[in-house]
């Protein structure tokens, strides 16, 4: 059965303020164990960005209130599948499928727009 509003709003609080945020991809399918993420190898310019100052709690969802942008791919990061919240010592803490996979080549800036990188409690 599911946990109340109340308990999934607490909950969803908690992470906000306890953990350090990063965004990430992967070409892969994580796990829930945490394995199985397969972010883009290092020289290709991709790197985790800080979401901190950018995602809010509303109702039983975070979402990001401005764009989330990755720095641009210096060379082929392949073909993107998941993106990846991680906490500030670098493991995974949340997962999920993109509605749109992405290739990301040469010269590309994949972003996130505002309201586009929703995490739900349920």
């Amino acid at each position: 059965m599911p946990f109340t509003n109340a308990v999934d709003q607490a909950f969803l609080d908690y992470f906000l303020t306890t953990y350090d945020l990063h965004a990430g991809y992967s070409t892969a399918d994580p796990t829930k164990d945490g394995t199985g993420v397969a972010e883009p190898a290092g020289g290709t310019g991709y790197a985790r960005v800080d979401i901190d100052a950018v995602v809010t709690r509303t109702g039983s969802e975070i979402d990001n209130d401005a764009v989330i942008e990755f720095p641009e791919a210096t060379s082929a990061q392949g073909h993107i599948t998941h993106a990846c919240l991680f906490d500030g010592a670098g493991g995974i803490i949340w997962y999920g499928e993109l509605t749109a996979h992405k290739d990301v080549g040469v010269g590309d800036t994949p972003r996130f727009p505002a309201g586009d990188f929703n995490i739900t409690q349920s």
